[in-house]
């Protein structure tokens, strides 16, 4: 038998190719070459263990040679030979069901797996010794086989063969295996078992695996049109190598003992990282775990398979509630062989008329719902950029979205190149005709959008820079709050942090003991406010310097009544732009007359004093309560004042609660690395309770 010792000194039987440590390499050959009743070679004449003579069917002497019919012998009649991996250890013979026992073929005691090999030895012997016959009896390890092409007797044990994985797994001597591997270099046919009795064509691996020359196994490889994979005996996944020195170092470095399937993904990790990888993993979506399972099996399947066929495959196991475990997957697969158990959905596509898998068809969102093969949806869009037009759909005009154009299979610069061009092209036809754009404030950003109703107010997410904004203002926005009220109570939130907080609650601590806690709770924080109050006065600083700009270049549009600035041309003007073109900016699309718009009103530049002379006196405000309103930091109804932030849907707080809660805010939105929120501060009652 022709073996080949690896770097961790395990030896491939040349049987069923498995790695096998040499301390058990003769009895392993004995029992996968004799005793497997799932591997059987094709012998010539038996040695009988008992009397020791050659026999041609060896179970039915067994039962002469004891004196009587063996009553086992109908496990041995006609008997199929299955198909065994290359690589994977097989199943040990005359397993029961139930316990890990198997039959001895001397003496047809059910003897325990992990003694059969020491029982058969001593079962032998001890028949040996009570014959009298004088004819020495070989014991079933030296046991000769024939050559499949020539007939000739080979040795096991000499290493003078070699046992191909087909079917009924040949054995040829290495003469004609020589011969016959030297035929298909000559011809540059693809290596089969036999030329003409067996068509079991060769994979890599096995043409690896046959004990040649290496100059004559390199030639051979160029020859093997299989894509059969190699299947590592550690991992039982399936590898693709080169070289058979390639496969081995896989097999050397393999730490399959380590590997833990992902419970998000199913992805097998090393234990040392599964942990790392597990934080990352289940915060991403669902199709995103399943496209990295997907990814994970694919280059490990017996055969190779497309991302789309392993897609349907696991979708197939989910509807039938089966295991996602990436062994299984791969193991059913290998059953199927290179042919896929599904049919995959396909489609014309509606250009060029290929067919083409369903995931490799775009679905326009037109009416028609036009389909599209990603090639002609590519060309589609370069034909309509070269030629200036819009991008639309390739078969009606359909105007693309940005969620669209980036489904593009195209290059990143290419995709951002058709994205500009598209804002750009979306932004010219919208300013040339009457309709209401809005544009991104960010200075950076090119994103335009039309605005179904220019006059309405509504928050926008630029889907580009992700900016967050006010449609008719472009401020941060703001809920609850008109445009005009915004300025005014950022000033008021401004001068309550940084002054008027601690002269409120000292005045409140002085009429009421009860509320030394409230003042002593604000010295505490006086230093974690401070950076929150650096960040407000900058605010406010900057909210000063627009509204000085916009009083002196600004006005408002009489239709919308946006802020609009005129920066060159006639006194024309159309909201949103100039009459002529130019100065593009958000705007209902109105026209009007500059000198007769409005002037911008901006807020006066007053000190805290005149703030904190709104507010009521402490007397007063205990007395107020905003019946139906709950603070959500202590959930009792709001008494005194109330904040409520503006730039939240929905976020209350109470004045004993103010102080810390909206700090923590604070801190929360400077790590979203978002502008800080400003609250509004409600004195009175908005129901009329005012404790009067």
């Amino acid at each position: 038998m022709a073996t080949k010792a690896t770097r961790n000194g395990k030896i491939i039987c040349g049987l069923c190719n498995a790695f096998i440590d040499e301390i058990q390499y003769r009895s392993h050959v004995a029992e996968c070459g004799m005793l497997d009743k799932d591997y059987e070679v094709q012998p010539a004449l038996k040695v009988c263990a008992l009397c020791g003579k050659e026999v041609k069917d060896l179970t039915q002497h067994y039962g002469i040679c004891t004196g009587g019919n063996n009553p086992t012998n109908n496990k041995y009649e006609n008997r199929q030979q299955p198909t065994i991996t290359p690589i994977r250890q097989q199943t040990t013979p005359y397993v029961s069901n139930q316990t890990n026992t198997k039959e001895c073929v001397i003496c047809f005691e059910m003897i325990a797996e992990n003694v059969y090999a020491d029982h058969l030895d001593r079962c032998d012997a001890c028949i040996s010794g009570s014959s009298s016959s004088s004819k020495s009896k070989p014991t079933i390890r030296s046991k000769q086989i024939s050559c499949f092409t020539c007939s000739s007797a080979v040795d096991l044990s000499k290493g003078s063969s070699h046992t191909l994985p087909c079917r009924l797994h040949h054995m040829y001597c290495l003469k004609c295996l020589q011969h016959s591997m030297n035929e298909y270099i000559q011809s540059n046919t693809v290596p089969v078992c036999h030329s003409t009795l067996c068509d079991y064509e060769l994979s890599r691996y096995d043409v690896a695996c046959l004990p040649l020359e290496a100059d004559t196994i390199k030639r051979l490889l160029t020859c093997v049109k299989s894509t059969q994979r190699a299947q590592c005996p550690l991992c039982v996944f399936y590898v693709d190598f080169n070289t058979m020195n390639d496969f081995q170092k896989h097999v050397a470095s393999c730490n399959s003992e380590n590997m833990i399937p992902c419970e998000y993904c199913h992805c097998l990790y090393n234990i040392h990282r599964l942990d790392d990888h597990s934080r990352q993993c289940r915060n991403l979506s669902s199709s995103q775990q399943q496209q990295a399972l997907i990814d994970f099996i694919l280059p490990r399947t017996k055969y190779p398979l497309t991302a789309q066929q392993i897609r349907v495959f696991i979708e197939n196991r989910k509807k039938t509630h089966l295991s996602l475990d990436p062994h299984s997957i791969v193991e059913t697969l290998a059953e199927f062989g290179d042919t896929f158990p599904f049919e995959i959905p396909t489609r014309d596509c509606d250009v060029c008329m290929e067919t083409c898998v369903y995931d490799d068809i775009f679905v326009f969102g037109c009416e028609e719902s036009h389909k599209l093969c990603y090639g002609c949806f590519e060309n589609s869009c370069t034909t309509k950029m070269t030629n200036n037009e819009i991008l639309t759909c390739g078969l009606c005009a359909y105007e693309l979205h940005e969620g669209e154009i980036k489904q593009l299979r195209v290059a990143d610069n290419r995709k951002k190149q058709f994205l500009d061009y598209q804002i750009q092209k979306t932004f010219n036809t919208y300013v040339g005709g009457t309709q209401g754009v809005i544009r991104c404030p960010n200075q950076t950003c090119k994103w335009v959008a039309e605005a179904r109703d220019p006059n309405d107010r509504f928050r926008v997410q630029c889907p580009m820079c992700g900016n967050e904004f006010c449609s008719l203002c472009n401020q941060q926005y703001h809920f609850r709050t008109t445009c005009q009220q915004l300025p005014e109570i950022t000033q008021r939130w401004f001068f309550w942090c940084n002054t008027e907080r601690g002269n409120y609650w000292q005045a409140r601590a002085q009429q009421d003991a009860n509320f030394r806690a409230q003042l002593e709770d604000y010295e505490r924080q006086k230093a974690a406010n401070i950076q929150r109050n650096q960040e407000l006065a900058q605010r406010y600083n900057d909210l000063l310097a627009d509204e000085n700009y916009k009083a002196q270049n600004c006005r408002l549009c009489p239709h919308c009544r946006r802020v609009v600035q005129h920066l060159s041309g006639c006194d024309l003007m159309v909201c949103g732009r100039n009459y002529h073109g130019g100065d593009q900016q958000s705007g209902c699309g109105n026209g009007f007359n500059w000198s007769q718009a409005l002037p911008y009103t901006p807020i006066g530049n007053t000190g805290p004093q005149q703030v904190a002379n709104n507010l009521p006196s402490p007397e007063q405000q205990k007395l107020v309560v905003h019946e139906g309103v709950q603070c959500d930091a202590c959930h009792n109804v709001v008494q005194g004042i109330r904040f409520d932030c503006v730039h939240c849907a929905s976020l209350t707080f109470c004045e004993k609660c103010e102080q810390r809660s909206t700090l923590e805010h604070s801190n929360e939105i400077r790590n979203q690395q978002k502008p800080q929120h400003v609250f509004q501060l409600i004195a009175r009652s908005l129901n009329g309770n005012n404790g009067q």
